[in-house]
């Protein structure tokens, strides 16, 4: 019987260690592509998501008032996220200006 690349792959990753970091990756361009969703492609280059830690997604933000329209959208934004990932990986968000 053949074994598909996918189940392969996904092997190789959970043995490797290398599986928390590839879901993080995931969230990250995830948030991205949220946010360009949710508050349009004015902030293409003004918001990114940088990493995860203990629930929470870090997002890099060229002002507090961006920031703050993000917050606005939080709920939204992790219902999204959550959502389509497929996991609660993020339970809130943490701006960095």
């Amino acid at each position: 019987m053949p074994i598909s690349i996918k189940s392969l792959l996904s092997g190789s990753i959970q043995r490797s260690g290398a599986a928390p970091q590839i879901e993080a990756s995931i969230v990250c361009e995830e948030f991205n592509k949220i946010a360009l969703e949710i508050l349009g492609q004015d902030v293409k280059d003004k918001v990114k998501a940088l990493y995860i830690k203990n629930n929470t997604l870090s997002i890099a933000v060229m002002s507090s008032a961006l920031g703050q329209e993000i917050k606005l959208h939080e709920l939204e934004i992790l219902q999204k996220l959550n959502q389509k990932t497929g996991q609660n990986k993020v339970e809130r968000l943490r701006f960095l200006v």
